[in-house]
């Protein structure tokens, strides 16, 4: 028994030193990179790291499935760039704000949502992106509509501006290692055991005294603060937002990456983005038709995924027994 956890102390220190190293690698990159092409496609992916952060934790961790999650996003870019543009708002607290603006009306709009079942969910939450698409594409006086806002200034602070693709680049990846520290204290603790109690059964989390309808609002009120905050970034680094790049299509992406990757998974959420995003940007130019085929491409993953590993190529759960019996039928695969 000494021997056993002995063998198995070592695995927590060995995990951080993993994520250590792979952090170190991702810092260097501007250094080594040749040119901005590469380092626009590192950085796109890690933002959309935190949209699908955002989306793993409403339906990853709390069970709840919410296709609107663009709506969010783009609330947080328009928030952000208004606030920056028009009033002055140094880009932090402007960041800030967008994330706690997205956040209070994803629980707000949660409330109501909760007295419906899973499917009636997701309608709604599909009838909110549609509502702030048509919105955002009709206020002409504060998003200009279609045409969109140009010109949106770099995200700094202090008089600082990220102006060079390499200072994006550290700027964002700061961003997302804080937020994923914060996120997985929140996962491995008491509220992030509330969240999967919630979502693995209801009835039962209710009656041992989890506030089964307070959990799930906080789980829509952090995942739409995350969207936000991350719609902020999104915004000052294209330089550029408009109505066109929150719709639908985007919700369900951000959907699809999540469970691809593996639901209630912190690695799975990165995976999930390097499959749909970084691969085909970084395949655009020499097949351009990877980008018009990705949603198609990632529907006929899903289906693959609903029937050998439904929560995910990294999602935390048992290995379905079809999978079992091919892995123990491999020469390497053992009788596990």
């Amino acid at each position: 028994m000494t021997q056993t956890l002995a063998s198995l102390a070592p695995a927590p220190r060995l995990r951080g030193l993993a994520v250590l190293l792979f952090v170190l690698a991702l810092a260097v990159l501007p250094l080594v990179l040749p040119g901005r092409f590469w380092l626009h496609i590192v950085s796109l992916t890690m933002i959309y790291t935190i949209f699908v952060l955002g989306q793993n934790i409403v339906t990853g961790w709390a069970g709840m499935l919410t296709l609107g999650q663009a709506a969010f996003v783009g609330m947080g870019a328009y928030t952000s760039v208004i606030l920056t543009m028009q009033y002055g708002v140094p880009w932090p607290l402007a960041a800030l704000a967008a994330g706690t603006v997205a956040g209070i009306t994803g629980a707000l709009l949660s409330i109501p949502c909760l007295r419906v079942k899973a499917d009636f969910l997701s309608l709604v939450t599909i009838a909110f992106n549609q509502i702030f698409f048509v919105v955002a594409n009709n206020w002409m006086d504060l998003t200009r509509g279609p045409m969109g806002i140009p010109g949106v200034p770099a995200m700094g602070a202090f008089g600082w501006q990220a102006t060079t693709a390499a200072q994006q680049f550290w700027l964002i990846l700061a961003v997302v290692i804080v937020l994923f520290v914060i996120v997985g204290r929140l996962t491995r603790g008491p509220i992030g055991r509330a969240w999967k109690m919630v979502r693995d059964d209801e009835i039962a989390a209710g009656t041992i005294g989890v506030n089964v309808t307070g959990y799930k609002v906080l789980a829509f009120g952090v995942g739409c603060f995350l969207c936000g905050l991350g719609g902020s970034i999104y915004g000052h680094y294209m330089r550029f937002i408009s109505p066109d790049m929150f719709k639908l299509e985007e919700s369900l992406l951000l959907m699809q990456m999540a469970i691809l990757g593996g639901l209630a998974s912190m690695p799975g959420t990165a995976l999930g983005v390097f499959l749909m995003i970084a691969i085909p940007e970084a395949l655009r130019s020499q097949e351009p038709w990877l980008i018009t085929a990705r949603p198609g491409i990632a529907g006929a993953m899903l289906v693959l995924l609903m029937i050998f590993r439904p929560n995910g190529l990294l999602g935390l759960g048992e290995t379905p027994p079809i999978l079992r019996k091919l892995r123990a039928a491999l020469p390497w695969g053992g009788a596990k």
